[in-house]
């Protein structure tokens, strides 16, 4: 259950829906999801357990009677342990316990106990569970995984696949049978292989994965649809596929050799196929269904993935409606004081309110910054059992507790500009579902091209938004190739572990200076490489191999250093 436990946290947090992390898990492993929904834990065990230094008979003993150790009850489990000593030590015989020896012996074992047990607990508490580091593909890795790294192409549109059918309801089951199945079998390898390898997914990765098995999904639709036109016309569908494995490479050949072999050899490899991977994509096939039932336009969308898009930041979560009410009051009062500067439509919405679609919560974030909601959490917290309940005091109030602009100015002269470069994404991501929709017939606000043309409009003044509010790096990644990115990442990693590695107090193994140092230059390789994933793979394919220009370390000595595991590479 274990490897089970390890496989869904690693799809789960790559940012796949749980429903489908549970199936990819349980098909990799070959270990049964368990039922109902899986929480995963807040804490972890240390990954190494360590026994403190004690006698070997009290190490001996403990071992043979923790099974009846009560969990928390320290002061039980050290009587438990202490009579089993005794005895141990000839002091009782079986059967007898504490009240059968010398008092003051006894309290002598019991305090031997107590103090093992007590260092035993202290050593091997359970620490903050934080996500796995992952590692950055290397351009190698990245390449072994197109159903990963890439969009692959439809068989029911393929000219390469098509050319090769006769026009029958067999020859078509049968063909996309065998693409489909080939399909699955790459999918479930690669997602199998990434996960072993610990590789981080993109986001970009995520939309090519969503795609290639929505692909999926519609060359098994039009495999089942086959199928039941075959069994409808007295044939045998499964027979049909038999005969045409067999018989496929005997088959009549073209004169396009090329073709040909390229037939074979996709034939040969699909015929590896395991029944693992069968069961797998059957059970995600109502994972997948929910992907692709995501509407727009009418239907309101509750899946929780694109919420989280589109809302992002401190100010979102369980004080949400209370962190909407104290902004839109203290806005509104600065708005009219001078102290920030907005559009007339931004002022009527905060001092109106209730508005459907301008939010208080973008707007405070972008002129006070994020990390002042949680100045609006300590207010709240303050007076939540006052009498009146949670009131807007005035602005002077709120400018007292640090509410000063980070930002005077408006971010540009749309209220979408308060958006985060996150959040255009996933609006421009829903455009393009209308659009889809559009296309389809199914769409009951648009029609035709019309509805296409205005809803290209709408997405070309988001990703316009998006290059306008998005910050510019300001990290020259000229100088860097696809091999220093992978050196870049190898030598984050092993600093990861250096500073992940703890003495048996709790504090770091490194020296205070060595730690300090070795932080930055973490640091400054995680802000590389967050920079290049958002550049296209093909820009540092033109870049000339060369040094790595080295950084300049921090010379602040009163810097604290950072506990725990720093997480980078993902």
């Amino acid at each position: 259950m274990k490897n089970f436990f390890e496989a869904f946290v690693y799809f789960v947090e790559s940012g796949l829906p749980e429903k489908l992390a549970k199936e990819l898990a349980e098909s990799v492993t070959g270990i049964k999801a368990p039922t109902g929904k899986i929480e995963i834990p807040k804490t972890k065990s240390p990954d190494e357990f360590r026994i403190p230094e004690a006698a070997d008979d009290v190490i001996e003993v403990s071992d043979d009677v923790s099974p009846g150790y009560a969990q928390g009850d320290t002061k039980y489990n050290a009587d438990v342990l202490a009579t089993a000593l005794a005895e141990k030590r000839g002091f009782i015989k079986e059967g007898q316990d504490s009240t059968d020896m010398d008092v003051k012996k006894y309290s002598e074992l019991y305090s031997e106990a107590y103090s093992f047990l007590t260092n035993l607990n202290r050593l091997n508490k359970p620490v903050k569970r934080t996500p796995n580091v992952k590692k950055l593909a290397t351009k190698k890795e990245r390449g072994s995984l197109n159903f990963i790294t890439s969009k692959i192409s439809n068989p029911l549109k393929s000219n390469f696949v098509l050319q090769g059918l006769d026009g029958t309801t067999e020859s078509l089951y049968s063909t996309f049978r065998r693409e489909g199945e080939a399909i699955k079998k790459g999918m479930i390898e690669q997602m199998d292989q990434a996960r072993k390898n610990n590789i981080a997914i993109s986001k970009k990765d995520l939309d090519n994965i969503i795609y290639n098995l929505k692909i999926y999904k519609q060359v098994n639709d039009k495999v089942n649809q086959l199928g039941n036109d075959l069994i409808d016309a007295g044939k045998e569908p499964e027979k049909i596929y038999q005969n045409f494995t067999s018989n496929f490479l005997n088959r009549v050949r073209s004169g396009n050799e090329a073709l040909e072999k390229a037939l074979d050899e996709k034939y040969l490899e699909t015929q590896k196929i395991e029944k693992s991977v069968d069961e797998l994509l059957k059970k995600s096939e109502d994972a997948l269904k929910e992907i692709e039932n995501i509407q727009s336009g009418k239907a309101k969308i509750s899946n929780e993935i694109r919420v989280k898009n589109l809302y992002q930041g401190k100010g979102y979560g369980p004080n949400e409606a209370l962190y909407r009410y104290l902004a839109r009051s203290f806005l509104r009062d600065e708005i009219e004081a001078g102290t920030i500067s907005v559009n007339p439509r931004i002022y009527d919405a905060m001092k109106k309110g209730n508005h459907p679609f301008i939010d208080p919560i973008k707007v405070f974030r972008h002129h006070y910054g994020d990390d002042k909601f949680e100045v609006l959490g300590n207010y709240i917290d303050q007076h939540a059992f006052d009498a009146s309940g949670i009131r807007y005091p005035n602005r002077f109030e709120f400018r007292k507790m640090g509410l000063v602009p980070v930002n005077k100015n408006a971010p540009g002269n749309t209220y979408e500009h308060y958006s985060l470069p996150g959040e255009i994404d996933q609006q421009i991501a829903d455009v393009d579902k209308v659009i889809e929709s559009i296309q389809k017939g199914d769409n009951a606000f648009f029609k035709g091209p019309e509805g296409i043309k205005s809803q290209n409009s709408k997405r070309a003044n988001l990703v316009k938004i998006k290059n306008e509010i998005t910050p510019k790096s300001k990290i020259d990644l000229t100088q860097y190739t696809n091999e220093d990115l992978n050196k870049l990442a190898e030598e984050g990693n092993i600093l990861q572990k250096e500073l992940a590695e703890l003495d048996e107090t709790g504090s770091s193994k490194i020296p205070y200076q060595e730690y300090q140092e070795k932080s930055a230059r973490l640091d400054q390789i995680n802000e590389i490489i967050e920079e290049a994933q958002l550049m296209p793979e093909e820009f540092f394919d033109q870049q000339a191999s060369g040094e790595i220009i080295p950084f300049p370390k921090k010379n602040d000595k009163t810097d604290f250093a950072r506990g725990g595991i720093v997480e980078v590479l993902i």
